[in-house]
Order: C-alpha cells, then structure tokens, then sequence
C-alpha cells in the first residue's frame, strides 16, 4: 500500500532516492509553433544517475522546500515538492516525480493533491508550475485542472525555456 506522508528526518535522507527510478521515455513534446503550442516529435530518455539523485534528496528536503513523498514499503516512489516562499498568489510547484514502475496507479494524483492542499493551507490561489514540455506531462497536468499561464513567472520561465508555464487553482 503506498503512503503519502510529509517529508521528515524519519522517512527520509540524502540516500532515499538511491534506487528510484527516474527513467522516461520522451516521444513528443510542445514547442511553440506561430504562436500556439503543437506537439512536435522529438525523442530522448531522461534519467537520474546517483549524483542527481543525491542531489534532488538533497533539495527537496532543504529548508526552502515542503515536500510530500509516496512510500511503498518505506521505498520513495514518488515526491512532490513546493517551494515554501509564496510568489506573489503562488505555490511554486518546484519539483514533482513518480517512479517509472509506479506510473498510472494513482500515485501523481495523490501527490498533486497534497500539494493544491498545501498551496491552500499557506494561503496560495494557485499551483505555479514550470512544466516539462512532454506529451505525457502536460496530459497529467492538464487532468489535474492546469492551464497556461497567461502571465508567467519571467525568471521561471527564463530558466526553462522549454517548459510550458501553468497555473492550478487551489481554492473551490
């Protein structure tokens, strides 16, 4: 059974992402074409060596960060993480992962959640997301009830230039 419980020095360590497994395969992706976005193909594997892995654990579990992870059998197959500080009526959704064995099982759904509660509880309107442009990540986003922003975070933005830029309402 998988648990989602908040980040702690009990259920977690610089170690606990050692055997997760990242891997994604990338078929399509949306680009920008005149104007409007258009899945276009293009191909790629994204993957985490132990070096990331050490220091995504190393991020999520830092101070700036309040982050949820999915347990199954004390093993992390799943994280969400937020970045504490508000931007303006925003929860930066700063990083959000599920273990590629893990996948369609609910799993994202249940992390998503918790983050959208979270965002409320701080007293955000919205989840900011800066989104991998993958066919399959903006399919979850959007099931989610993410749209794109139609003012984005400049800097987030800058930063990935091919991540699409998306808001998620948390309040009803």
């Amino acid at each position: 059974m998988i648990k989602i419980e908040l980040l702690s020095d009990t259920n977690f360590c610089i170690e606990s992402l050692d055997l997760y497994n990242r891997k994604q395969d990338v078929n399509k992706v949306y680009r920008r074409i005149d104007g409007d976005f258009s899945l276009v193909e293009c191909k790629y594997t994204e993957d985490w060596d132990l070096n990331k892995k050490r220091s995504v654990a190393k991020q999520i579990s830092s101070d700036d960060h309040i982050t949820y992870i999915a347990l199954e059998n004390d093993k992390v197959v799943g994280f969400i993480g937020l970045l504490k500080q508000l931007n303006g009526p925003y929860m930066i959704l700063d990083m959000m992962q599920v273990s590629s064995e893990c996948r369609g099982q609910g799993i994202g759904r249940r992390l998503f959640e918790a983050g959208k509660d979270e965002a409320r509880k701080n007293g955000a309107e919205a989840l900011y997301i800066s989104a991998c442009s993958s066919e399959e990540t903006i399919a979850f986003y959007r099931a989610m009830g993410s749209n794109l922003a139609s003012d984005p975070i400049k800097e987030i933005a800058e930063e990935e230039p091919f991540d699409l830029q998306m808001i998620c309402p948390v309040r009803d």
